[in-house]
């Protein structure tokens, strides 16, 4: 057999193997809207970014490999991509979070909308959240740090290179203590309001206690509401740096999990 035919077949067992890594991290990857994308576009994207990243690509396939071991490859890589892209993705998911706990102390529970980024019904909170979510992974440039870390990532780590030792636990510990984090995140964004709605609950019954014609109770749902809608506006400075700090956290495991740990 030829020396370019050797090259040739050692190139698309390359371009298969990039394709699906990428393809497993876009799947994913949290970007606004994206479940609404054309199969046909994704598909475009996936293949545009995989011939960006293909020539800096270390190659280690060989031709002593057969088909099974070229399919083994394959969905490891396929396995490293959506697990790389599900530790991303917890940057929505602590949105998501932190907008349930604080609609369903507010009342906004009761509110639906259709999430234009899923389309479906969705509590307004959480859509609110979610688009904040999506202007944030632009505007702290997520998108070309996942795509810089997956450009080195091909050139020091060869696909096709298998697992290092114990590599299961340590992602399994990594998600752990990732999810960790998103908990943490989402209590520490949500807490304050809460606590607040907290002491209004209790002053509007201690005075509906003292004197029972004031009947301030009734009010309560307005009032809880507007309170909330008040204090998350006050702490929407905070959000950016909350999200900051999960991302760093996600891109770290990300990383390590395409750096095959």
């Amino acid at each position: 057999m030829s020396d370019a035919s050797i090259i040739t077949q050692q190139f698309l067992i390359a371009f298969l193997l990039v394709f699906a890594r990428v393809a497993g991290l876009f799947a994913f990857l949290p970007l606004p809207g994206s479940s609404l994308f054309p199969a046909t576009v994704k598909a475009a994207l996936i293949l545009l970014v995989t011939l960006v990243l293909l020539p800096s690509t270390a190659i280690r396939p060989s031709l002593e490999n057969g088909i099974g071991t070229i399919c083994v490859w394959v969905l490891r890589e396929t396995g490293l991509g959506v697990a790389a892209g599900v530790a991303l993705q917890f940057l929505n998911e602590m949105l998501g979070l932190a907008a349930q706990i604080l609609g369903f102390q507010a009342g906004y529970s009761y509110v639906n909308t259709i999430d234009p980024s899923t389309q479906v019904d969705a509590a307004i909170l959480n859509v609110m959240l979610t688009l904040l979510g999506g202007l944030l992974f632009f505007s702290l440039d997520l998108h070309l740090a996942v795509v810089r870390a997956l450009a080195w990532n091909l050139q020091t780590v060869p696909v096709g290179q298998p697992l290092a030792s114990g590599a299961g636990a340590g992602l399994a510990l990594a998600m752990v203590r990732l999810g960790g984090a998103v908990l943490d995140t989402a209590t520490r964004l949500a807490f304050p309001v809460v606590a607040i709605l907290l002491l209004l609950d209790l002053a509007l019954a201690f005075l509906s206690y003292v004197n029972g014609r004031m009947q301030l109770l009734s009010l309560a749902f307005p009032v809880k509401m507007s309170v909330a809608m008040l204090s998350l506006a006050a702490l929407l400075t905070a959000v950016p740096r909350l999200y900051q700090e999960l991302a760093r956290q996600a891109m770290a495991v990300a990383y390590g999990i395409l750096q095959r740990w």
